[in-house]
C-alpha cells in the first residue's frame, strides 16, 4: 500500500513538474553550493538554543518512535546500540524503552550536544564527542537523518558498515524540494553498493504531513504554487536501509 501511494505521488509530481516546467533538483551529488553543515555550524545551532526552539528535540524523538518499529532487533536485545549523530540525545529514551536490556551509546561532533546528553541521559547511556572515525565496533548502529547533511556521506556509510554487522540508515526519501541543510537526495538504489539489505518506506511525525497539515501543504498550497510557477510540495517520506 505504501509503495502504491509513493509511486502515485511520483507520477503526479512528474506530471505537475512537466506542466509548469519547473527545474529539477540535483540528486545525491553533494549539491552545487558550499555545504553549510560544518562542526561549528551545528555547535552554534545546539548551543544557541536554535535547535530546541525549532522543535529539534521533538523531531528527534518522533523520528525515533517511528524507526524502532523497523529495527531488526528483538525487544530483549542485550547488545550495544550506537546512535551515530545523536544530537541532543532525544532518541536515547525511546531506544531504552523498547530495548531495556541493551547498552546505549551516542556520538556526535558537537561538544555542547554531548554535554547536554550526559546531563539529561547519562544515567541510561554513554556519550562520546567525535565523528565517524571515533565509532567503535558495536552490535547495532542507527544513523538517523545524518547522511543527507554530509558531502562525504557514502564514505561515512561505508565506515559505519564496517563497524557493525547490523546497521540501519534512515534518511528522507526522494526529498523535493530539499531543505537548505540537506545536500543529498536518496532513492532505493542509494546504498546498494554496501551489499545486501532490505528497506522500509514510512511516514513519521516530525517529518511527514498529517491530517489538515497534509491537505494544506500538499493540496491547497500547491494550487498557489502552480500559479506562481514554484516547486510543488508532496508528502514527505522516510526510507530506512536495513543491513543485517
Amino acid at each position: 500500500m505504501v509503495e502504491a501511494v509513493v509511486n502515485a505521488e511520483g507520477a503526479l509530481r512528474s506530471a505537475f513538474c512537466c506542466f509548469i516546467r519547473i527545474g529539477t533538483v540535483l540528486e545525491g551529488d553533494g549539491g552545487m553550493s558550499e555545504n553549510i553543515n560544518t562542526q561549528s555550524y551545528w555547535e552554534e545551532r545546539f548551543s544557541s538554543g536554535d535547535w530546541e526552539a525549532n522543535l529539534g528535540r521533538w523531531q528527534t524523538e518522533q523520528l525515533a518512535r517511528a524507526q524502532v518499529r523497523h529495527f531488526p532487533l528483538p525487544n530483549g536485545f542485550q547488545g550495544t546500540i550506537l546512535d551515530f549523530g545523536c544530537g541532543l540525545g532525544d532518541a536515547i529514551p525511546v531506544f531504552k524503552a523498547h530495548f531495556p536490556n541493551a547498552s546505549l551509546l551516542g556520538i556526535d561532533v558537537s561538544p555542547y550536544a554531548i554535554e547536554e546528553c550526559r546531563t539529561r541521559f547519562g544515567s541510561i547511556a554513554t556519550f562520546l564527542t567525535g565523528d565517524v572515525q571515533q565509532v567503535p565496533q558495536v552490535d547495532f548502529i542507527v544513523c538517523s537523518n545524518v547522511l543527507e547533511h554530509l558531502t562525504d556521506h557514502l564514505d561515512v556509510a561505508s565506515h559505519l558498515r564496517s563497524k557493525s554487522k547490523k546497521l540501519c540508515i534512515a534518511v528522507p526519501y526522494k526529498e523535493h524540494p530539499m531543505i537548505d541543510e540537506h545536500v543529498n537526495r536518496y532513492d532505493k538504489t542509494s546504498f546498494r553498493f554496501l551489499g545486501p539489505h532490505d528497506q522500509r518506506i514510512y511516514t513519521s511525525p516530525g517529518w511527514s504531513y498529517y491530517g489538515r497539515e497534509l491537505w494544506y501543504h500538499q493540496y491547497a498550497k500547491n494550487l498557489s504554487r502552480i500559479l506562481r510557477r514554484e516547486p510543488l510540495h508532496f508528502q514527505r517520506w522516510q526510507i530506512m536501509y536495513r543491513f543485517t
